[in-house]
């Protein structure tokens, strides 16, 4: 008798449906069976990692993608909440995004959902929402008013809920040397500062969340707008222009 050539094991799709044709066969009992969730992650920085946790009764699975991908992940067949989020670490549990104070916020992207899991197979597509604005700003002061000077963007929201709401807290900040900020959403009726200061004082303060609010910025877009603000001490106007939109505005001026 000639040598039998050796089975060849089944490729791993071949599996996969082994396994479901084996769930299809209990048909008195298909809980054990899992749920195969597609879950489809749009990533908004590409390269950037985006922490990705599933989460439902007595389950949790935590991933990490750095592109747009697909994933197939077997879930328990119930409700499970979806989290994603690229610019910051996952919190644990229900917990916050809080920024210490003296911080600007991390370049935050943000999803969260629930997907109905209970058939064997379901899907969600993630797309993560920009939860923070970058201001930029210029300076344009009277003659002879020099440096060095720098300038503090203060608040009352130190961060965010999982679900995307500002969350309340002392939020301070001074711009970096290319006089730029990154503000967490802020919520519309709670005021926002700007501070200019010599080293030895506060020489101007403005209302910025309300001169912002005026010139019809959104804090409750999905995804939030980069704001370009010029400041012009000569003539105390404030001037706010993003995009093609350009508004020049009397600031009330407190010392």
């Amino acid at each position: 008798m000639g040598n039998k050539r050796p089975a060849r094991r089944p490729a791993l799709p071949v599996l996969l449906l082994c396994c479901l044709a084996s769930c299809d066969a209990v048909k008195e009992d298909r809980s054990a069976c899992p749920c195969y969730l597609s879950v489809a992650v749009e990533n908004p920085s590409p390269g950037q990692p985006v922490g990705l946790a599933l989460r439902a009764e007595g389950f949790e699975a935590v991933l990490e993608v750095t592109a747009d991908t697909v994933l197939l992940v077997p879930v328990p067949k119930q409700e499970v909440e979806v989290l994603a989020l690229s610019g910051a670490a996952l919190p644990s549990g229900d917990g916050r995004l809080q920024i210490p104070l003296g911080f600007d916020s991390p370049p935050l992207y943000l999803f969260r959902g629930r997907v109905d899991a209970r058939a064997d197979t379901a899907s969600v597509n993630v797309l993560l929402h920009k939860h923070f604005c970058r201001l930029s700003m210029h300076f344009d002061g009277p003659p002879g008013w020099g440096e060095p000077y720098w300038a503090e963007v203060r608040g009352r929201v130190d961060g965010i809920d999982l679900d995307g709401a500002p969350s309340s807290g002392d939020f301070s900040c001074r711009l970096d040397a290319g006089g730029t900020v990154r503000l967490p959403r802020q919520d519309p009726e709670e005021e926002l500062w700007l501070d200019v200061a010599m080293p030895d004082r506060v020489v101007r303060s403005f209302t910025l969340g309300s001169q912002m609010l005026r010139a019809g910025y959104d804090w409750t877009a999905e995804d939030l707008e980069d704001l370009d603000l010029g400041l012009d001490f000569s003539v105390s106007t404030l001037t706010l222009h993003w995009g093609d939109f350009s508004s020049v505005i009397p600031v009330q001026v407190d010392i």
